[in-house]
């Protein structure tokens, strides 16, 4: 009984600790919630879950004896009370979430918006890169002109080698534009990269949410989806949990009254005095007690002071018969 006593005692203060968590979320909750009447809100959602407890305990306990409407009314009002305190304990998470991953989230948006930025100079580079070589290429065949041209060193080719050394010339400017472009797309591209990977080791450095980072890492989800279920797995387990262990605890108490229930007296009457045998003395010594005559009996006396049983039975059958007019010879 002692283990039992324990038992009970631990799951009573395991039911009161979980059911007592899940209020205090559940009606902070609610009140921010309703944040237009905070206190009105809170007072109300704290006597709905002191209601729930309550009223879950009297169905377990009178189930069979209350009547069927009643007891229909107070399990559906048990089940939408359980899936509001879920609610508020969801409402009450998600806030507290918010409040901490604000600065990661903001710094996440930053780190899309570089990376966006940095694949936008990367085709910029590819585009002036496949540019430059086709200047380049260019380049090297108005140089193979010229050189025919002034191989040839006639009056005509004169004419040609200028226009020519022209364009050469200004496909140097070009190319050198080009260089110059992607030199600069390539250090702002370097530039935003690395403004990117600072910010991402600020998130995983982050005490508050580093975990879910890891978490959202490994199996490749964002950071609220992961958040998202984690919640989801806490608020399932939360309020029906605690709501089960009130049913143990009531299923215990109700065990224990039965088997702590006195076993019923069964009283005896006896017909007729019989005396206690005498007591042994000190010394051992059995002193006999003289038979003792039964006195005489009188049939009209409905009490005798000592008779035997047979006595008794034939008495009480006289005075039946005599009662009822029956003649009899009573002596």
């Amino acid at each position: 009984m002692n283990k039992i006593f324990n038992f009970k005692t631990l799951v009573s203060f395991s039911a009161i600790a979980i059911a007592g968590c899940a209020a205090l979320f559940s009606v902070t909750g609610i009140g921010t919630l309703f944040a237009g009447a905070a206190v009105s809100a809170m007072v109300m959602a704290g006597a709905l879950e002191l209601g729930k407890l309550v009223g879950v305990s009297f169905l377990y306990r009178y189930w069979s004896e209350i009547p069927k409407a009643l007891k229909s009314y107070m399990l559906v009002a048990s089940i939408v009370l359980i899936g509001i305190t879920s609610a508020g304990i969801y409402g009450y998470l998600s806030s507290a979430y918010a409040k901490v991953a604000a600065e990661p989230l903001k710094m996440n948006a930053d780190i899309q918006i570089y990376n966006s930025q940095a694949q936008t100079l990367d085709e910029e580079i590819k585009r002036k890169t496949a540019r430059l070589d086709q200047i380049i290429s260019l380049r090297g065949q108005q140089e193979n002109r010229i050189d025919n041209l002034i191989g040839k060193s006639t009056t005509g080719s004169n004419t040609a080698i200028r226009s020519a050394q022209n364009s050469l010339s200004e496909l140097n400017r070009t190319a050198t534009t080009l260089q110059r472009e992607i030199n600069q797309a390539s250090a702002q591209r370097d530039s935003l990269k690395a403004r990117s990977l600072t910010k991402e080791v600020e998130i995983n450095t982050n005490s508050d949410i580093g975990t879910f980072v890891y978490i959202s890492k490994a199996i490749g989800v964002e950071l609220d989806t992961v958040v998202k279920w984690f919640i989801l797995i806490i608020v399932l387990v939360f309020d029906p949990l605690s709501i089960c262990l009130v049913l143990a605890y009531n299923f215990l108490q109700k065990r224990e009254h039965v088997n702590q229930a006195p076993n019923k007296e069964i009283k005896t009457f006896a017909v007729y005095d019989e005396k206690p045998p005498e007591e042994p003395s000190n010394n051992n010594v059995i002193i006999e007690q003289p038979k003792q005559e039964s006195p005489a009996l009188d049939p009209n006396d409905p009490y005798p002071q000592y008779m035997t049983k047979e006595e008794t039975v034939d008495v009480l059958e006289r005075w039946w018969k005599r009662r009822n007019g029956v003649d009899i010879n009573i002596f």
